[in-house]
Formats: C-alpha cells, sequence, structure tokens
C-alpha cells in the first residue's frame, strides 16, 4: 500500500471518528489538522493567531446562508458540510493533494488544489479559524480560516 494511501486511510478512520463524536473546533483542534500534513511535508507548524480567528469566525458568521464566498482580505479556505468540525474541514482541504502536479506547480486541469496548497504553503506562520451554524432550515456548518501570510503565491511552488 502506497505512503499516501496509508496517510489516506489513517485520516479517514480519525476523522470518522472525530465526525460522529462531540465537535471539536477548539484552536488546538484547527492546529492538530494543519499539522498533520504539514509535519508529512516536512513543514513547521502554524500558530494560532487570535486576530486571524476573529476575522475569521466574524466572516463565518456572515455567511450563515451557507454560502462559500471568499473575504478576499487574506489567504482564506472554507468549508461546509452537516455537523463539519475542525479535522472534517480540514481533511477536506487536504483531500485535494493529488490535484496538484509538483512538477508544472499548478493543479491538474480542470480540478481544484488551492486549498490544498493553503494549508501546505511553506512560507504561512498563523493561522486562525472560525465556525458558524448555518441558518435553517440547514444543519450544515461552514468553516473559515484564514492565514498569514497567505499562500498561493503564482509562481512560487508552496514546499
Amino acid at each position: 500500500m502506497g505512503h499516501w494511501r496509508i496517510i489516506s486511510l489513517v485520516l479517514a478512520i480519525s476523522i470518522s471518528i472525530l465526525h460522529s463524536s462531540q465537535a471539536l473546533n477548539e484552536p488546538e483542534d484547527f492546529l492538530h489538522a494543519h499539522s498533520c500534513i504539514r509535519r508529512l511535508r516536512d513543514i513547521k507548524p502554524l500558530v494560532w493567531c487570535p486576530d486571524l480567528a476573529k476575522s475569521a469566525q466574524a466572516w463565518a458568521d456572515k455567511r450563515k446562508d451557507c454560502k462559500l464566498l471568499p473575504s478576499e482580505k487574506v489567504g482564506e479556505n472554507m468549508a461546509q458540510g452537516p455537523n463539519i468540525n475542525a479535522s472534517y474541514g480540514v481533511n477536506m482541504w487536504v483531500e485535494e493533494r493529488p490535484n496538484y502536479d509538483y512538477d508544472k506547480n499548478q493543479c491538474k486541469p480542470g480540478l481544484e488544489c488551492t486549498h490544498y496548497l493553503q494549508v501546505t504553503w511553506n512560507t504561512t506562520e498563523r493561522v486562525g479559524c472560525g465556525i458558524a451554524k448555518c441558518d435553517p432550515p440547514s444543519k450544515n456548518n461552514i468553516i473559515v480560516c484564514n492565514y498569514d501570510p497567505p499562500g498561493n503565491v503564482v509562481g512560487q511552488r508552496p514546499y
């Protein structure tokens, strides 16, 4: 079994356990979820930034319609889904990894990979995240994570 296949399997098992248990949305939960993939890429872990978390929470609160519209102010990832928590949300972004063509330094044609790239962007040092319950009748949550310095700089490699 390939290295990434094993990692994906472990993450999937962890996510299903976390997803079925109490919501895990504390700063350390977001940091842990980011650190797992960053550690595999030998990228330094992120540090929690209360200011980024405050702005992420404010944007999540504004997006209670569950529309994934970017704030365009900072490096940002967003996810939404039923009972989504920190681990599940970050894993959704990490699952884009196969869509990134490292040799060409771009997403494979027609596929999304920029969320993964932001999670693994080598020069990003700080993260802050927020979560909000979407307006009824939705049972979804929306998660917003803000990153500084932002990633996805055209012409630069993430790691």
